[in-house]
């Protein structure tokens, strides 16, 4: 990260409080309080919140004790924005079940017939044990928000997300394992906000690039499969890494088992076990007619004629593409072709060379040199 260009500011977004900033690098923050000082992103954010849960209990669809949550949560976002209270205030006070004072801001700001007022106090003069329900499902909303980092974090400087999209910045999200259980919903909450501000500003140019490095864990988008299709005709170009589908499969669901169809292009690099994984990439590789030449012989074990059969074979083994070609990673384009691709380290590349820093470019150059001349001895 300290080793980053310099042509655009360098960000470091770290909800867990353990990652050290570097030199040259600054920490922001999130809280999904900024979006909601407008009612429709208070809606967004609940949704958002509402979709990392449900992802988290494997459920494919709303119950209704998430869907009355999501109409408690979004009144409170709103009003907690407007009133300028901090995230862990709001995360107590959903503990606390307080939300009458919510109710009489919202009420003074906007009377009795809107949306937010309308919401907040049904769900409040619900019967006691289905409005005791509500306020339980409500809290598990906010279960990342629970430690002293995730707040701290809120409160951090935010991200401006206008100057953000406008030039070559970079933003890095760290969560180590053992602290992405609970930071997933800000992860989430922050990468969510800026694909939608690129959808927004993409007529002005805004341009993002999402590298996802073990996707499934650090940053389990639930709407990850609408982002991949329809981001890139509005801005948004999506690098997802997985393990395997296993993965895919177990955070997604039914989904999952479409990411290689919704992903243009895909490079399969060697390690893979899970076997359906294997078996679809062999399958997609496809099969085809090898000859098999055959001598006759008589009696005396002469020849006596020669024919050819024709053998349909897999393009791919299993083993093949689970061991892969050293230097090489297995390709799939667009039409779901595929073929070895060789793979050029970015320093070798003038292409990415310049994106390193200069002292690691010279030290991998260096290294490159002495292999070469060990090679020529």
């Amino acid at each position: 990260m300290a080793r980053a260009r310099r042509d655009g500011a360098t960000l470091l977004f770290d909800p867990s409080g353990t990652v050290e900033t570097p030199p040259g690098v600054q920490r922001v923050g999130y809280s999904p309080l900024r979006q909601s000082r407008e009612w429709d992103g208070a809606v967004l954010a609940s949704r958002s919140l509402i979709d990392v849960a449900r992802r988290g209990r494997g459920d494919r669809g709303d119950d209704h004790w998430t869907e009355r949550a999501g109409a408690l949560v979004a009144p409170l976002l709103h009003a907690a924005a407007l009133k300028g209270e901090s995230l862990g205030r709001l995360a107590s006070r959903v503990d606390e079940r307080s939300g009458d004072d919510a109710l009489r801001e919202l009420d003074d700001r906007y009377g009795e017939h809107h949306p937010a007022v309308s919401l907040l106090r049904g769900v409040l003069a619900t019967e006691e044990r289905e409005r005791s329900g509500i306020w339980s499902t409500a809290s598990g909303l906010f279960s990342g928000m629970r430690t002293d980092a995730a707040r701290a974090s809120a409160r951090e400087a935010p991200l401006d997300v206008e100057a953000f999209l406008s030039g070559p910045h970079q933003l890095h999200v760290v969560a180590p394992s053992r602290h992405q259980a609970v930071t997933t919903p800000l992860v989430v909450g922050l990468v969510e906000e800026l694909v939608h501000a690129t959808y927004d500003r993409h007529d002005r140019g805004a341009r993002l690039l999402l590298a996802l490095d073990e996707l499934a864990n650090v940053a389990p988008l639930p709407r990850l499969a609408s982002i991949v299709s329809e981001g890139g005709g509005q801005g948004v170009l999506t690098l997802a890494c997985l393990q395997d589908l296993s993965q895919a499969r177990n955070r997604w669901g039914a989904s999952g088992e479409g990411f290689l169809s919704l992903f243009p292009t895909t490079v399969v690099l060697p390690g893979i076990a899970d076997r359906p994984t294997l078996e679809l990439l062999q399958h997609l590789a496809g099969r085809s007619l090898v000859s098999s030449p055959m001598v006759q012989v008589d009696r005396r074990g002469k020849a006596a004629g020669y024919s050819t059969s024709w053998v349909e074979r897999d393009r791919a083994t299993l083993a093949t593409i689970a061991q892969g070609r050293p230097g090489y990673g297995l390709g799939l384009d667009a039409a779901k072709s595929m073929k070895w691709i060789e793979l050029t380290p970015a320093y070798q590349d003038e292409r990415f060379r310049g994106h390193l820093d200069r002292s690691e470019r010279s030290d991998r150059s260096d290294r490159s040199d002495r292999s070469d001349r060990s090679r020529d001895r």
